[in-house]
């Protein structure tokens, strides 16, 4: 593909003036019309809590004689008060919300065999692990996503390279550094590959490398990072001797504060990414006594998935097993609400952390890579 950079999968449509993109097919003059404006029907609110950038099923009301209804499955490419933008296998459908019936969130399709965790692709896992540590600040080229949070943490300030950015590469890099510019950041790269890949052979990496950019960017914890994943149901569960745990849907000043002690927060950026996902958990673990937490992680909830993220135990409370009771705990949610699947990232050269993880029957996935221009 060439041509003007395209909206991305994070991006959502002005309410108003969108006009109907190239190639987008729109099923024929439903009833429900789709004036201008906000809506309230039972299709808009069937679809209000649909993810932008994830997949999803619409059932959609067709008029005329034959079939009274259809289903479309694909990428919910936009949405405004009107229209839901859907591409699909085949085509892009353009759907008007009023004359939704149904609608609900799906997880990535499989494509290749294995366990739950090991069918989707890595194109397809990034593009969900995006959504479970959401941007402040999101763009898109393409398909590439682009996303900066005040530069609070990698991923958040990272332009996910995945798909197709609709330009060709040097262009494509040229509006990435453009769009970080405008921000006062570095631009940064995450470029993803199978378990030891090079690095160089990755097609935008090898332009990037020739203009610069090293791996990790100085940041050893930025070279590798493993993407591993693992069966909720292989997770050994709680038991009466477990410590208890706290599960919060919302984030608390404490919980935070104890998050804190393991990374910098830059305050209102660090607020936004915890909270920013369709579905979080914040689990905390406190010492009997001083009722201080002790051990924490954030659990990202998707349709099909768990995300774990932050986990940390407090310096005092090691080999205790608070961190593999937490990760019991969010295996339980996972279980309970029909996400099969659990995904998390941990850095290579922390080898403590990925044994922690080998013995809790996860393995590696994929992996990724920062690629960063130094600063001069």
């Amino acid at each position: 593909m060439t041509g003007d950079p395209t909206h991305g999968p994070a991006d959502e449509t002005a309410s108003t003036g969108t006009p109907q993109a190239a190639g987008e097919s729109r099923p024929g003059a439903p009833s429900g019309g789709g004036a201008a404006g906000a809506q309230d029907t039972e299709g808009h609110r069937a679809s209000a809590g649909l993810t932008v950038g994830g997949r999803v099923v619409v059932r959609y009301r067709l008029e005329g004689a034959g079939a009274s209804a259809t289903d479309f499955l694909g990428e919910l490419v936009a949405r405004n008060d009107d229209f839901l933008v859907v591409d699909t296998r085949s085509e892009r459908v353009k759907l008007i919300r009023a004359d939704v019936i149904a609608a609900k969130d799906v997880p990535p399709p499989a494509s290749r065999p294995g366990r739950a965790h090991e069918r989707v692709s890595a194109d397809d896992l990034e593009k969900l692990m995006a959504g479970g540590w959401q941007a402040l600040d999101r763009g898109g080229l393409g398909d590439w996503v682009l996303r900066a949070s005040e530069g609070f943490t990698g991923r958040a300030n990272s332009a996910l390279v995945v798909g197709d950015p609709s330009l060709p590469l040097d262009k494509a890099i040229d509006f990435v550094e453009r769009w970080y510019a405008e921000r006062g950041l570095p631009p940064m790269f995450q470029v993803h590959g199978q378990p030891g890949f090079e690095i160089s052979s990755d097609p935008t990496a090898a332009v990037l490398l020739d203009r610069g950019y090293t791996p990790g960017g100085g940041r050893p914890q930025w070279e590798r990072v493993l993407v591993m994943t693992g069966l909720s149901a292989a997770v050994a569960p709680l038991t009466q001797e477990s410590v208890p745990v706290t599960a919060d849907a919302e984030l608390q000043l404490e919980w935070l504060m104890a998050y804190g002690e393991q990374r910098s927060i830059v305050p209102g950026a660090t607020e936004a990414v915890l909270t920013g996902s369709e579905g979080q958990l914040f689990l905390s673990v406190r010492d009997p006594g001083s009722r201080r937490i002790t051990a924490l992680a954030r659990m990202a909830i998707h349709p099909g998935w768990a995300g774990v993220f932050g986990l940390w135990v407090h310096p005092d409370h090691r080999h205790e097993g608070l961190g593999s009771t937490l990760v019991s705990a969010v295996a339980m949610v996972a279980r309970e609400n029909n996400m099969p699947a659990i995904y998390l990232q941990v850095s290579a050269d922390n080898a403590e952390g990925v044994a922690f993880w080998e013995g809790l029957g996860f393995t590696v996935h994929h992996e990724y890579t920062y690629l960063v221009r130094p600063v001069s």
